[in-house]
């Protein structure tokens, strides 16, 4: 059966500014045909790729997996720190203690803050520069027996009396 003019001009909506669009007709049976089918093939998909891990698993270690080593779990193994950074604490550790002698310079009472003029402090590095502490007094060497050189004697031992 043919349809008329207007039977056809029924289903065109015309806007307000005269344009003209047809109705939406969604056929909702097809759209969640398609939706389920798909799930269902990646259900399907998922099943099989796990059975093809557990069965190469099971070629590559038929004994399960191995034990664990002896070095995991520690802070370093070898020179390679084992810590992710978010959990290593070490270096934080190290310069707030760094710090913290920085803002607490000397004094001679506890508690009293007292840094040196950068003037006074270079002072003291350069008269330490031109006047070293002095060298330790040289040990005197070991007496030898007469008759026996001092490469002879020999360090730590009491040399032999001389004979007569």
């Amino acid at each position: 059966m043919k349809q008329t003019q207007s039977e056809l001009e029924s289903r065109v909506i015309v806007g307000p500014h005269g344009v003209a669009a047809e109705e939406d007709h969604l056929v909702m049976g097809k759209v969640v045909g398609i939706g389920v089918g798909s799930l269902a093939i990646f259900a399907v998909g998922i099943v099989w790729a796990w059975h093809i891990q557990v069965s190469t698993m099971d070629e590559i270690q038929p004994d399960g997996p191995p034990p664990r080593p002896a070095a995991m779990g520690q802070y370093e193994v070898g020179i390679v720190n084992q810590r992710l950074f978010e959990q290593d604490w070490h270096a934080e550790d190290k310069l707030s203690g760094q710090d913290q002698a920085l803002r607490a310079g000397w004094g001679d009472q506890p508690g009293v803050k007292q840094h040196p003029a950068i003037d006074a402090a270079m002072k003291t590095v350069i008269e330490q520069k031109r006047n070293p502490p002095p060298a330790p007094a040289p040990t005197p060497a070991p007496e030898t027996a007469p008759g026996q050189t001092p490469s002879e004697a020999a360090p730590g031992q009491t040399p032999p009396a001389p004979q007569q």
